[in-house]
């Protein structure tokens, strides 16, 4: 699978959003798929969500990203097959809620990561479940709250990735995990999934979703996050860090 918004930097708008949701299904159905790799077209695999999907209050309310957003990380984290994601350039925000849900993170050694929503007046509601349960809380707490840009290698640390090297490095490493997930019988992995997610202590149910859908709607439609959005475009500091 490839984020195909290069232009945008794979920025996550609506159709792709509503897109991959769809893949995942297919290939969830599909026999003949073992393993699923996801990639980033051009210079960066994803900037997260696009703004000017998440500043839209106009949009039918399913349409919205606060609820979109929520159904897409689920999707990923609930997807029955292997899933490995390949990073490079940035990833930003969302795109680190779509990263926690892989079950390999692979990353080329000049990515670069960050939780940038609080700088946008935002905060990571919807993909906070995921990242507490890859890299724990207190490490969340201190990447989410200063908001700022991370190497690959304090990436790697922090428990986001687990392989970084070269382009020829990760590729290498890819190629070693399929071969490794495809002699292990599909059903078996698929139930296998299941039984991982079921054990672990913060399950993702409705309630939880819901909460975080809130959770964003409420932030999103808010003084803090129209001032960070606009600022963002007009590539000014936001007002709150004046002076």
């Amino acid at each position: 699978m490839w984020l195909s918004r290069p232009a945008k930097r794979n920025a996550i708008h609506l159709p792709m959003a509503q897109t991959l949701i769809e893949t995942l299904d297919l290939l969830s159905a599909d026999d003949g798929v073992r393993v699923v790799i996801l990639r980033g077209r051009g210079k960066s695999f994803c900037a997260g969500a696009d703004l000017a999907w998440m500043a839209d209050t106009s949009l039918p309310e399913g349409e919205q990203a606060d609820q979109v957003l929520p159904r897409l990380f689920k999707a990923f984290y609930q997807f029955s097959k292997p899933l490995i994601i390949m990073a490079h350039g940035h990833s930003m925000g969302g795109a680190l809620g779509i990263l926690s849900t892989a079950d390999f993170v692979l990353a080329r050694q000049d990515s670069l990561f960050a939780f940038s929503e609080l700088r946008l007046g935002l905060i990571p509601a919807t993909i906070s479940p995921y990242i507490i349960k890859r890299i724990g809380e207190f490490r969340a707490r201190q990447l989410m709250l200063t908001a700022r840009t991370i190497g690959a290698a304090e990436a790697l640390e922090a428990g986001l990735v687990d392989q970084v090297g070269t382009e020829g490095d990760i590729e290498a490493h890819k190629d070693y995990l399929c071969a490794e997930l495809t002699k292990s019988a599909p059903r078996a992995s698929i139930l296998c999934k299941q039984l991982i997610s079921r054990l672990s202590p913060l399950e993702m149910d409705d309630g939880l979703t819901r909460y975080t859908a809130d959770l964003l709607k409420r932030v999103r439609g808010g003084d803090e996050a129209r001032e960070g959005i606009r600022a963002f475009r007009e590539r000014r500091p936001p007002g709150w860090q004046k002076g």
